[in-house]
């Protein structure tokens, strides 16, 4: 596990190494760089590229750091750390609040970027990610520590789409791994909570250059899909893939659909990568009615 001091940080992350094209993952609220390594790492090396993951500020151990936990301050640490393993310019992949920080770091370090694909990504936080976001606060300041069990149907019924609960085995799996896997919790994760509150990056998509995938997941939530495509519709030459039959861990319910459409903008020359219009659909076979 190596790990880089930067920023006042013992910053974590997984390298798989190689001479392959680097691509930098980027994860959400709560969530380490190992939810990568069960399919998006693997069909990217499968691909040849390089892939880098780190923990951001808030896991454990940077669980307070200096500068606290806000957007900038998370797409700094990415940024140095592509500058401090030479990657630039390099692949980015942001999933949710992973992909506001790939924002971040797009408007702050455009350079350092090739192309960058957002996942569940939203500019801002509607009414109810900001309840979202007051309510995880409020627990974690309560004290109060909630059986695993009920977690478990909580996460369920927040991340997984109805098709996923409606197969008997897929939800037994997915209850088995939110009950044993827990999500990382503390005063880090809290503040990750707390990062997209008063945020709008829309109005700086609408100035962006580079070659942008924006995937959003039809039966998301959260991070509704409508949030993901103003994102597409906002950035020029922004392209648009909507995976069905998923929630909000679309990545990780339709990991071949998903990776399809990674993969295939990644593989694209840069111009073909970088569309003439705005919020162009890129269809995926996980793209169609729910």
């Amino acid at each position: 596990m190596p790990s880089a001091p930067l920023n006042g940080l013992d910053l974590v992350y997984d390298d798989t190494g190689g001479d392959g094209e680097p691509v930098v993952l980027v994860n959400g609220t709560g969530a380490t760089r190992t939810a990568w390594r069960a399919h998006q790492t693997p069909a990217l090396t499968a691909a040849g590229y390089r892939v880098i993951a780190p923990d951001n500020r808030g896991i454990a151990p940077n669980t307070a750091p200096p500068g606290g936990v806000t957007l900038a301050a998370m797409a700094a640490d990415v940024a140095a750390l592509i500058d401090h393993l030479a990657l630039p310019p390099c692949r980015v992949v942001g999933f949710s609040l992973g992909a506001s920080i790939v924002g971040e770091l797009l408007f702050t370090r455009p350079e350092l970027v090739d192309r960058a694909v957002l996942m569940a990504g939203r500019a801002r936080a509607d009414a109810f990610g900001a309840a979202v976001s007051r309510a995880a606060a409020d627990l974690y300041d309560s004290g109060t520590a909630l059986p695993a069990s009920h977690q478990a149907v909580f996460q369920a019924l927040s991340y997984l789409s109805p098709h996923t609960l409606r197969d008997p085995a897929a939800v037994q799996d997915w209850l088995d791994i939110f009950t044993y896997g827990r999500a990382a919790t503390g005063p880090g994760v809290r503040a990750q909570y707390e990062a997209m509150r008063g945020v709008d990056q829309l109005p700086r998509y609408a100035t962006l250059g580079t070659p942008l995938l924006c995937v959003g997941f039809t039966d998301d939530v959260m991070i509704p899909a409508a949030a993901t495509r103003e994102i597409a519709d906002t950035a020029p030459g922004a392209r648009y893939t909507e995976i069905a039959r998923c929630g909000h861990y679309g990545h990780l319910e339709r990991p071949a659909e998903v990776n399809t459409a990674m993969l295939d903008f990644f593989a694209r020359r840069p111009e073909a990568a970088h569309t003439a219009g705005r919020g162009e659909d890129a269809r995926t076979p996980g793209r169609g009615g729910a």
